[in-house]
């Protein structure tokens, strides 16, 4: 029984799914959610709600996450540049950082808008939006570093602690691209069957931007910056109050 617990705890697949089991498992109502995909759940913005749960649980997991991280072979170590490049040496590849950032945002917006259209082609129901606008500009900026919380959990599990512990435990490179693919989908089940179709998709492009960039925090801000766009840019009601903010509402 001994020998069976020891092999276990140390089997390169223990720690990413007791991690997914106890940080990233579906929500209770995925089935219920799953049988009316014709009524999307929304999700209402509140910035208290943001900040509690950037403090007792974003953070925290992020930083066992990172631990694990940093445990790991020299290969994965994030104080290395293999996995995380900071790009500061010269303004040029601050320049190149930038663009590969917005350029990952632009192509995750694409995706999404690619899905919801493939999707109002097949069903004629009406959609409600997965989100709710913030309201107020302090509930706009705590909308940001959540997104910004949220995003680096997500990137630095799915797509460096879970796939580097698949290629370790013998599982070949795609497949574990699209095993931590099909996992991150079912964290988004909440969202329907369009919400899962969108995760998965850009899962494997966040994958294959990282696996060229082998940058964390260019994938994190990329992913950030769609969630935040999400919030602010394509949803209507949001628009009015950056414009009052910014001086051009009439």
């Amino acid at each position: 029984m001994c020998k069976f617990l020891d092999a276990l705890f140390k089997h390169p697949l223990f720690v990413p799914v007791t991690l997914y089991i106890l940080l990233f498992s579906p929500d209770p109502g995925l089935i219920q959610t799953l049988s009316a995909p014709d009524k999307t759940p929304v999700m209402s913005f509140s910035a208290s709600t943001a900040l509690f749960q950037m403090f007792m649980f974003y953070l925290p997991a992020l930083a066992i996450i990172l631990y694990f991280c940093f445990q790991d072979t020299p290969d994965l170590c994030l104080k290395q540049s293999p996995y995380i490049n900071k790009y500061t040496k010269t303004f040029v590849s601050r320049l190149k950082f930038i663009f590969f950032v917005l350029s990952g945002t632009a192509a995750l917006l694409m995706i999404g808008s690619a899905v919801v259209f493939i999707g109002s082609l097949l069903t004629n129901a009406e959609q409600s939006p997965v989100a709710e606008a913030p309201y107020g500009l302090s509930s706009v900026l705590v909308m940001i570093v959540y997104c910004v919380c949220a995003a680096y959990l997500e990137e630095s599990f799915f797509r460096v602690l879970l796939c580097y512990r698949l290629f370790s435990s013998g599982i070949k490179k795609h497949s574990a691209v699209i095993v931590s693919g099909i996992l991150f989908a079912i964290c988004h089940a909440w969202e329907g069957f369009g919400g899962m179709a969108n995760a998965f998709l850009s899962a494997l492009f966040l994958s294959f931007l990282f696996e060229r960039k082998k940058s964390l925090n260019c994938i994190a801000l990329s992913h950030a910056l769609y969630n935040i766009a999400v919030y602010i840019f394509l949803l209507p009601e949001t628009v009015p109050e950056l414009m009052f903010w910014s001086g051009f509402y009439p």
